[in-house]
């Protein structure tokens, strides 16, 4: 077994994969970290233990300097299932997307006893289909100040207006950004986006926007400052943007508009695994049948007192108790919420937003751009993950657990994305499409009951339930905070336990929080992975960018596997790490650290949510199928009958992620 160095594994409990023996690190870490409910303990309390044999990742490591450090691993999914069968909970989060795990977390790490269930798989719905942005959005920045998209110099001056209400919103949103590129510096970076001007009068305009954005954002922007970019520079800078618009007007320069960028289903399993780590008792493919109550529905002892769930690997059904249950499940808010009152009116208003995902060389991977559509939208063309994400579109859909792309709107992005590049986009080279549903929502106590709340709502109902619905990605931690602020304020019991929100200054689970690993410089993770395990330099920032300092256990299991299958001595200095595809970075390794490590259960939660294969290629997705299948038998020990349903499952999945399966016209 490789020896890495005390750089490579110096990472103390809970900051994202390991911690040392060593009582003084030990304290250190708790003093950085904080203690949870009281408990010292609590960060490796519901460590299970496993043999050395079958988790060669999770046994002890000598450092060349001699200290021992231990690897820490979440609790097992059937350790925190007999927690939800067996204890109460203060709290009990229904929903694994973001604001549901921000909501775990920031409950827990208030001192509250706090349960999860999902019952698809964390981020499984909207949460893994967002424009992969940390932003404050430029469009209602716009609106703040006009009441329509200008198309001339007058039209400046006819629209000039003052809205409170957006510029609330985009100061709001632009303060959680700061927050979010903090939150896990491994995985977050700060994304320039080209604002192309092909009109002069544009470029004064634009240019007061970006120092209005910036000036928003404050002090804490924690990316560069917006500037002009002139015609030379910018055409140097993304080579496939087009001179001329569709009018012939030639380009004038580009604004450069700094916003955040991160991988969204990564980012929320970092939530959600850092509120287990808090001690808070997490399960995915649990569903939630009915909500258990007190009294009756509209009489004053009226309360909801749990859930009934479903485990929906094993069909086991079982309740759990809690003293407040919170309802954070997206587009799917009204289904729960008419659990608790059948006659309760309809508040969400899905809206669904398309992507296409194309090939790297339609941008640069340093740059993006962004162009207000000619309807009034915001397109994105945006490098991510070795490939471009070209969209979103808006337009008003029903719910569904997996929405598909329509041949409208890929037309669409594609029309919108052409009109801008000098290297056209055809239907052929998609290699991904997907579609997410928005959850707009309407304000409950506003007086239009059409209007459509702009930022977040807390809906409180009879009988206690607590819906947090609305809002965007960006601000999923206040969203949480203004949940948990509003259920306390209506439940003096649980608020007389409770701390003072925290997750503003928070860290997640790989981002070296006690400052044992690296100290902050996650460069130095990506030399030991060179130095130590003989990663090419993309692999290893592949690794660390996904995984933080937790990239260290991947590199373990990979090393093992490589000796394990190759046959040869684990010494041995050859090294050939197998790819899940020969043209992306994930590797096989991946997929039994995600089983391990990461609750993975099914062939779709590796290939779309700890990798993120089948977002950007539904075919080499498919084509990988087999070998992930093999992979996550063998660990889950799967019959023959769960490995024909699973990749049955997987395909279904993945046609909803593929152009073959939209009716397309020969527009392009």
């Amino acid at each position: 077994m490789v020896r890495p160095t005390t750089v490579a594994v110096a990472a103390a409990a809970g900051t994202g994969g390991w911690y040392l023996s060593n009582l003084a690190t030990r304290d250190r870490m708790r003093a950085q970290l904080g203690t949870v409910q009281n408990q010292p303990e609590s960060v490796v309390a519901y460590r299970p233990v496993h043999t050395q044999a079958h988790w060669g990742d999770t046994a002890p490591i000598i450092c060349e300097d001699g200290s021992m450090i231990e690897l820490w691993t979440p609790p097992s999914r059937e350790l925190q299932l007999s927690r939800l069968r067996k204890e109460e909970f203060d709290v009990l989060v229904i929903g694994g997307g973001a604001t549901g795990s921000g909501l775990a977390l920031d409950a827990q790490t208030r001192g509250l006893k706090v349960a999860l269930v999902e019952r698809d798989d964390f981020a499984a719905g909207t949460s893994s289909r967002s424009t992969k942005l940390i932003h404050g959005g430029i469009r209602y920045l716009m609106l703040t100040f006009q009441t329509k998209m200008p198309t001339c110099f007058s039209d400046i001056f006819r629209n000039l207006t003052f809205n409170k209400a957006n510029y609330d919103v985009v100061a709001a949103d632009l303060h959680e950004r700061a927050y979010m590129i903090e939150s896990a510096p491994f995985m977050t970076r700060p994304l320039p986006m080209m604002i192309p001007m092909y009109h002069w009068w544009e470029v004064p305009v634009m240019w007061t926007g970006g120092k209005l954005y910036d000036g928003i954002a404050g002090s804490r922007r924690k990316v560069p400052a917006s500037h002009f970019m002139s015609k030379q520079e910018a055409m140097y800078n993304f080579p496939t943007l087009a001179g001329t618009d569709p009018n012939g007007n030639t380009l004038k320069g580009c604004l450069i508009l700094y916003d955040g960028q991160m991988n969204d289903t990564r980012m929320n399993l970092c939530i959600a695994l850092t509120a287990s780590q808090y001690g808070a008792s997490i399960a995915n493919h649990t569903s939630v049948e009915r909500l258990l109550t007190k009294g009756t529905v509209g009489a004053p002892d009226y309360k909801i007192t749990g859930a009934a769930v479903c485990d929906e690997l094993s069909g086991e059904k079982f309740e759990i108790r809690a003293k407040q249950v919170i309802n954070a499940t997206g587009p799917f808010t009204d289904s729960v919420r008419k659990m608790a009152d059948p006659k309760a009116q309809d508040i969400i208003v899905p809206a669904q937003g398309a992507h296409l995902v194309l090939p790297d060389y339609l941008s640069p991977d340093h740059m993006g751009f962004v162009r207000m559509t000619s309807d009034g939208r915001v397109l994105y063309f945006l490098p991510w993950e070795g490939s471009t994400i070209a969209g979103t579109t808006d337009h008003r859909v029903s719910v569904t657990d997996l929405p598909s792309v329509t041949e409208d709107e890929v037309n669409f992005i594609i029309s919108e994305a052409n009109a801008v590049l000098n290297r056209p986009i055809r239907k052929d080279i998609i290699r991904a499409c997907w579609a997410g549903i928005r959850p707009l929502v309407r304000n409950p106590d506003a007086t239009d009951t059409k209007a459509i709340a702009r930022d977040h709502v807390v809906d409180m109902q009879a009988g206690g339930l607590v819906s947090v619905c609305g809002g965007k990605w960006t601000t999923y931690r206040k969203m949480a905070e203004d949940g948990l602020d509003k259920m306390l304020a209506r439940n003096p019991e649980l608020a007389k336990k409770a701390r003072p929100c925290s997750t503003m200054n928070m860290q997640l689970v790989g981002a070296d929080r006690a400052g044992l690993v690296c100290s902050g410089d996650f460069g130095k993770v990506v030399v030991t992975l060179r130095e130590k395990y003989d990663f090419s330099k993309g692999a290893a920032n592949h690794l660390v960018s996904n995984y933080g300092t937790r990239a260290l256990q991947v590199a373990q299991i990979a090393a093992n596997l490589d000796s394990t299958s190759s046959g040869e001595d684990p010494s041995d200095d050859l090294r050939n790490y197998r790819k899940l595809y020969s043209k992306y970075p994930m590797l096989e390794a991946e997929v039994l650290f995600a089983c391990r490590h990461e609750y993975a259960s099914t062939i779709v939660d590796v290939l779309a949510r700890r990798t993120r294969l089948a977002f950007l290629d539904s075919e080499a997705a498919l084509a990988s199928v087999p070998r992930v299948a093999k992979l996550m038998s063998d660990e889950l020990k799967w019959s023959d009958e769960e490995i024909n349903q699973q990749k049955a499952q997987a395909a279904a999945f993945l046609k909803t992620m593929s152009l073959k399966e939209v009716a397309m016209s020969s527009a392009f």
